[in-house]
C-alpha cells in the first residue's frame, strides 16, 4: 500500500513539473513573438528614415517592406484601426511565422502595382475574418505615402487556382490566406482571396 501512495506522489509531482514546463515554454513562445514584433517595427522605423532596407535581426532573410492596417467602419464616416502589420519581403514558411509577406518577394518599391500579400489566418491574417466587400485598407510604403485601397471582393478558392495570383497591369492589392479560420488541421486546400484596388 506505501507502494501505491509513493508511486501515487512521484507521479504527481510527475505532472506538475511537466506542466510547469509547458507553461514555461508557452510563455517563452509568448515573449519571443511580441519580441520580434518589436524588431520588426523598429526596422520599419529605421526604412522611413532613409528609405533603405534593414533587417529586423543580423540573421534574418527578409526585412519589412509596408505597413498594413485594415480600417473598419466607425459610423459617422470615422474608421476604427487594428493594429498594423509590417508586410516582410518574401513569403517562405519563416518568415510568415512574424508576419504577413509579400508572394512575389518584392522589396521597398512593392506597391506601384498589383502586388500579394501571403499570412496566416490563425495569426496576423486572422483580422480577415470577416472581411467585406467596401472596407478599406491602408498601406504605407517606405517613403511615407500611404494608399487607401477599398476591398472589391472576397472568394474562396482552391489552392491549385494560382491564375488568381498572377500580376496584373492594373493596381490591385490581394490579400491571400488559409480558408476556414479556425480550422483544426493545417494545410488545408482552400484559400480566402480579398481583392482591392486603390481609393
Amino acid at each position: 500500500m506505501n507502494t501505491v501512495k509513493a508511486n501515487l506522489r512521484i507521479l504527481a509531482v510527475i505532472a506538475v513539473l511537466v506542466g510547469i514546463a509547458l507553461v514555461v515554454k508557452g510563455g517563452y513562445m509568448q515573449a519571443k513573438a511580441h519580441f520580434a514584433q518589436f524588431l520588426i517595427q523598429q526596422a520599419w522605423q529605421q526604412t522611413l528614415i532613409d528609405q533603405k532596407p534593414h533587417k529586423p535581426w543580423s540573421w534574418a532573410d527578409t526585412y519589412p517592406v509596408a505597413k498594413l492596417t485594415l480600417l473598419a467602419d466607425g459610423g459617422e464616416g470615422k474608421y476604427r484601426k487594428s493594429e498594423p502589420l509590417y508586410v516582410l519581403s518574401g513569403a517562405s514558411g519563416r518568415n510568415l511565422a512574424f508576419g504577413p509577406a509579400t508572394l512575389d518577394g518584392a522589396g521597398l518599391d512593392a506597391f506601384e502595382g498589383s502586388r500579394v500579400i501571403a499570412g496566416h489566418n490563425d495569426t496576423h491574417f486572422s483580422i480577415l475574418n470577416g472581411i467585406k466587400p467596401g472596407q478599406k485598407i491602408n498601406i504605407q510604403s517606405a517613403d511615407e505615402h500611404e494608399q487607401l485601397f477599398r476591398v472589391t471582393s472576397t472568394q474562396i478558392v482552391h489552392e491549385s487556382d494560382v491564375y488568381q495570383l498572377e500580376p496584373i497591369h492594373s493596381q490591385q492589392l490581394t490579400l491571400i490566406t488559409c480558408y476556414p479560420f479556425n480550422r483544426l488541421e493545417s494545410n488545408g486546400a482552400l484559400r480566402l482571396l480579398v481583392k482591392a484596388v486603390p481609393v
